[in-house]
């Protein structure tokens, strides 16, 4: 996981939804760096995550890579959930975008517990705030969420914790032991027969997608700043 990145807007801060409206279009090179330096997400269900990164590569212009990653959700199949949470995705763009966080947060609604909350509205710890310590605070939070829909097992549970862990310190310490036990949450069944409610895929799905819209964002003002002053 490429953790080298450093916002250039505070974490209260969205981009908005045509990434490519606010920087000049990169070129292919650039587009494929970017499909491969983004953040590696696991445990959180890859569909979810590629179809995020689909979604984020096409606004910020890079088409080829968005096909190629819409060629492996079809081998996947799923159509109808692919339409129902791009639908989702442009739907709280545009609420986004209007200043509706009421409409935000009553689509929200379903979702029990903490994932009421949109997780803009949380304060960046000051240990957090510097480097790519936004990137493991905020990746660590949906993976702390994403747990508690997890059966409660003694894996879940370590995961959850050094998850936590993470959230407190942002350390590469505790990014890496946070990894490791996410690659072994990955190969127990702890994790292969769960199914997420629709109302949870819709909320992850937007979640990702406004994470990968930031870090890819960040991505190509640090590449225009060092090519182009």
């Amino acid at each position: 996981m490429a953790l080298k990145i450093q916002p250039s807007f505070t974490e209260t801060e969205h981009p908005t939804q045509e990434l490519s409206s606010q920087l000049p279009l990169p070129d292919p090179s650039t587009c494929q760096d970017l499909l491969h330096t983004v953040p590696s997400l696991a445990p959180l269900p890859e569909y979810l995550s590629n179809l995020a990164l689909r979604v984020v590569l096409e606004d910020a212009g890079c088409p080829a890579e968005a096909h190629y990653l819409q060629l492996q959700l079809t081998r996947v199949g799923r159509k109808d959930l692919t339409e129902t949470l791009i639908h989702e995705s442009q739907k709280h763009t545009q609420e986004e975008r209007t200043g509706n966080n009421e409409a935000i947060l009553r689509d929200l609604g379903g979702v029990s517990g903490e994932l009421r909350r949109v997780q803009r509205s949380v304060t960046l710890p000051e240990v957090c705030a510097s480097g790519h310590g936004w990137v493991m605070y905020e990746t660590a939070a949906l993976m702390i969420k994403f747990a508690e829909k997890l059966p409660s097992t003694e894996l879940v549970r370590e995961f959850k914790s050094a998850a936590i862990t993470v959230t407190e310190k942002c350390t590469d310490e505790s990014w890496e032991h946070l990894e490791e036990i996410g690659k072994r949450l990955i190969k127990s069944p702890d994790i292969k027969d769960v199914t997420l409610p629709i109302e949870d895929e819709i909320y992850f799905f937007v979640q990702i997608t406004i994470l990968l819209k930031r870090v890819i964002l960040d991505l190509l003002q640090k590449f225009f700043q060092a090519h182009f002053g």
